[in-house]
């Protein structure tokens, strides 16, 4: 097996973003909440990374790459932070650095783990109460993509977005929640029959019907949002 990934925190220079004071702070590089539950719980309550200004005595979150590992669920993600102006692609250039790190911890005869790219906090904590509930992300991004498809007015993509309801699912349904881009608000939700999810999960479960599902969303990032409106674009 592959050696865990230790929690690690590194000291880091930042400059307040509300008073721009400069001050060193202890940020958390990456989280292994096998070796420390309790960090799985701080994490999910936005605690991980916020941090206090010793000027303004405001508190704020950094946006810096973080690295989540739950060994016991096979559960692997990297936040990879759209800030400071970067593109995607650069936040995927630096996830495949990441992933070359990473496997060099293994060993050649063990299969690469399945790591996961997000790029918001938001989505970190999405794909965590996914996974943990055993849901397929990339199946799930599809799902959002005919959401946005179906509701053009209800729910425009290139102002709102659609994250995973975890607290509010069902056994019958799952639950989807309207986040607004701008301002973050949440505001409506939406259902998913959790019997037309197992449905698709059937229909997908050959391999040609997979292979449709990964041309959709070829990775490493996936979002049904981007994909939607790439795809209105080229129409």
């Amino acid at each position: 097996m592959m050696r865990p990934l230790m929690s690690q925190k590194k000291t880091h220079e930042i400059a307040c973003p509300l008073c721009g004071r400069e001050q060193e702070v202890e940020l958390w590089d990456s989280v292994d909440v096998g070796e420390d539950p309790e960090l799985r719980d701080r994490l999910l309550s936005g605690l991980i990374n916020r941090v206090e200004c010793a000027g303004c005595k405001k508190w704020f979150r950094i946006d810096k790459p973080l690295v989540y590992h739950d060994r016991e669920q096979d559960i692997f993600i990297h936040l990879e932070p759209l800030a400071g102006g970067r593109t995607l692609k650069q936040a995927e250039k630096g996830f495949q650095e990441v992933l070359k790190e990473l496997e060099n911890l293994m060993p050649e005869d063990v299969a690469p783990l399945e790591i996961h790219l997000v790029v918001e906090w938001s989505e970190l904590i999405e794909r965590i109460f996914l996974l943990e509930e055993g849901l397929d992300a990339r199946l799930v991004e599809h799902i959002k993509y005919m959401m946005f498809q179906q509701n053009p007015d209800k729910i425009p993509a290139e102002k709102k977005g659609l994250l995973f309801d975890a607290q509010d699912s069902t056994d019958d349904q799952l639950c989807f929640v309207v986040q607004d881009r701008a301002t973050k608000k949440l505001e409506a939700v939406l259902n998913f029959a959790r019997a037309d999810y197992e449905a698709l999960v059937n229909v997908f479960d050959s391999d040609d019907q997979m292979a449709l599902l990964e041309e959709q969303f070829p990775g490493p990032y996936l979002n049904g949002r981007l994909r939607y409106l790439r795809d209105m674009a080229e129409q």
